[in-house]
């Protein structure tokens, strides 16, 4: 079974669509974290308010990583599927002639 695989094209760009759609609710939230950062820097002052805006920059940093990373994955399974339909359709076509 070596150099055997098995795939299906349709499950791969459905991975792309999920990390797609991940991608934008990462971006959802950070937006929405950096609303409600801002909504409370006006009214709440001192110690606490400061240690929370540090912990929401740290959060965003990781959100910023996750959010990278999702597009990332999304773009590389593209890759893959469309690599894996333009192999597909090149057998076919081949097979066919």
């Amino acid at each position: 079974m070596t150099g055997q695989h098995t795939y299906e094209t349709g499950d791969i760009r459905g991975l792309e669509s999920a990390l797609q759609q991940l991608q934008g609710h990462c971006g959802d939230l950070q937006i929405q974290a950096m609303s409600a950062t801002a909504a409370v820097s006006g009214q709440w002052h001192g110690i606490a308010s400061a240690e929370f805006v540090n912990a929401v920059q740290v959060w965003q940093v990781g959100a910023s990583i996750l959010t990278s990373h999702a597009e990332y994955l999304a773009t590389w399974a593209g890759e893959a599927a469309t690599q894996y339909e333009t192999a597909q359709t090149s057998m076919t076509t081949n097979w066919a002639g």
